[in-house]
């Protein structure tokens, strides 16, 4: 009884992971920004230009099985470049001593087939904290290659003091609440 018990959960976990497929990050269709307030007034919005990521998900179930991200700190764009150069510095991301933040999905809990919580770990500047992050699944369709391509929303909210960015600003100058809102179309690899 063990063994046909044990040979039907093999045989379930070998039928499902034949659905999941990974997928690479379409740059051109993709977008990983932020949104900080400044002197509590204004949003200041910003963007990372250069970044990879590789996505492991299960079409049929509509679960993500992996996600790992690397995110280069020198492409960050705010539209102005003297804070972009200050964003470099060892008070803010520290980027010749850290120059990539990272996120590794550690688990995916679905919510239903097109909303969930991806938890994972993200690193900035030497700081890794677990976060969450709303997710949105756009579905699966064919580009004109005729490649498979996965499209998802990821949305969250960080403390910038928790990964000591800027520790000498004050909250009132800039804010503490850093809003993560990440576009992919991702093609299967």
């Amino acid at each position: 009884m063990k063994k046909i018990l044990l040979s039907s959960v093999l045989a379930g976990f070998i039928f499902s992971s034949a659905f999941a497929q990974e997928y690479i990050v379409d740059k051109a269709h993709s977008e990983v920004s932020f949104k900080i307030k400044h002197l509590q007034i204004t949003n200041v919005t910003g963007k990372f230009k250069d970044y990879e990521a590789i996505v492991d998900y299960d079409k049929n179930n509509a679960t993500f099985n992996k996600l790992q991200a690397n995110i280069k700190i020198i492409s960050v764009d705010t539209d102005n470049q003297t804070r972009d150069n200050h964003l470099q510095q060892a008070d803010f991301f520290d980027s010749k001593k850290f120059p990539e933040m990272t996120f590794v999905m550690k688990k995916y809990k679905k919510e239903d087939n097109e909303n969930g919580k991806m938890i994972g770990d993200l690193t900035i500047a030497g700081v890794t904290k677990e976060i969450t992050l709303d997710t949105e699944i756009g579905g699966v369709a064919k580009g004109k290659d005729g490649k498979e391509r996965l499209g998802f929303s990821l949305n969250g909210k960080i403390k910038r003091s928790e990964f000591n960015l800027a520790p000498k600003s004050s909250t009132i100058a800039l804010g503490d609440d850093v809003k993560i809102s990440v576009e992919v179309e991702a093609i299967v690899k």
